[in-house]
């Protein structure tokens, strides 16, 4: 458990602690989030290509992947919707421009999906004759935390701001919480551990940290159902938040999980409101610090 927290808590904060006043700089350090991300992807498919009989293995994973996305989306809707409907949130009308094209970020989320697959068939057809190495995707995600530590310490939003909103703090203490139960849920309904049920409800759809951290501890199989359990949460939020945001703003931001305070960030904004950004951001951050820390806990259970 706490090799699982030291390799995200210490390169997130050591991130944090780098300013750059060269606006080139970040845009660098994007650019090697973004590498590190499809490397990661691309280790993870590869890894899952080498497994013997993996091709009786993929109906095992997709049946379970989408039944968890299934089982804690709506856990953590209902959980947020009664949330809303108990403290409404006093918003100002404001004219809402034009949604960005959720086609152009579908497509980006099948290019994540597509990298995996060819990763799963560089894997299948170089086994036996390549071995790569088994932690490589491991060292790739420091490198990507690093650079996530330095966009949240750049991204120009006080720690004040963030850590004092009030609705922020409690849609995240709810939004956690549902997902909790829906974990707990799941692990019966699914016969899988309970250990293994609540670790694959708490990346929040961070599917970067947690394809990671559960394939180094179980395996590229149920690392694989960590990612596409996260990616589709990220899919299904294209078309839940505008549809959510008029009437349950907080439900809107919360079922994006930890993506609210990245991808999913301009949806938000745009169907919401600039004033709805503060609630994004704070929720955001506080889900993104719980994510790498429930996933170690829960991971380590099951050890």
């Amino acid at each position: 458990m706490l090799y699982g927290l030291a390799i995200v808590l210490i390169p997130l904060f050591l991130g944090y602690l780098v300013t750059l006043k060269n606006p080139s700089y970040l845009t660098f350090v994007n650019k090697v989030v973004n590498i590190c991300l499809y490397l990661i992807l691309l280790v993870m498919g590869i890894s899952l290509g080498q497994i013997d009989n993996i091709l009786t293995e993929l109906p095992q994973i997709g049946t379970i992947a989408f039944s968890l996305v299934a089982i804690l989306l709506f856990s953590n809707i209902v959980g947020l919707v009664i949330y809303d409907k108990l403290q409404p949130m006093q918003r100002v009308q404001v004219n809402q421009d034009q949604l960005p094209s959720r086609l152009h970020l579908l497509f980006d989320s099948f290019k994540l999906i597509g990298v995996t697959l060819l990763g799963g068939i560089i894997g299948y057809f170089t086994k036996g004759l390549v071995n790569f190495p088994l932690y490589a995707s491991t060292y790739v995600l420091e490198v990507m935390i690093f650079g996530v530590g330095i966009q949240l310490r750049n991204s120009g939003i006080p720690l004040r701001e963030v850590f004092f909103n009030k609705r922020g703090i409690y849609t995240s203490m709810v939004m956690i919480l549902s997902s909790i139960i829906g974990g707990v849920i799941a692990s019966f309904l699914l016969n899988i551990s309970l250990a293994k049920g609540l670790t694959f409800a708490s990346a929040f759809g961070w599917y970067s940290l947690s394809s990671v951290l559960v394939n180094d501890a179980w395996g590229p199989i149920y690392g694989s159902i960590a990612f596409f359990n996260d990616i589709s949460r990220e899919i299904l939020c294209l078309f839940l938040v505008p549809l959510f945001m008029r009437q349950f703003p907080s439900t809107a931001v919360g079922i994006g999980g930890a993506t609210s305070l990245d991808c999913m960030l301009p949806i938000i904004q745009k169907s919401g409101g600039i004033q709805i950004v503060p609630l994004a951001i704070s929720f955001g951050f506080i889900v993104n610090l719980a994510a790498p820390l429930l996933l170690a806990i829960f991971i380590g259970l099951e050890g």
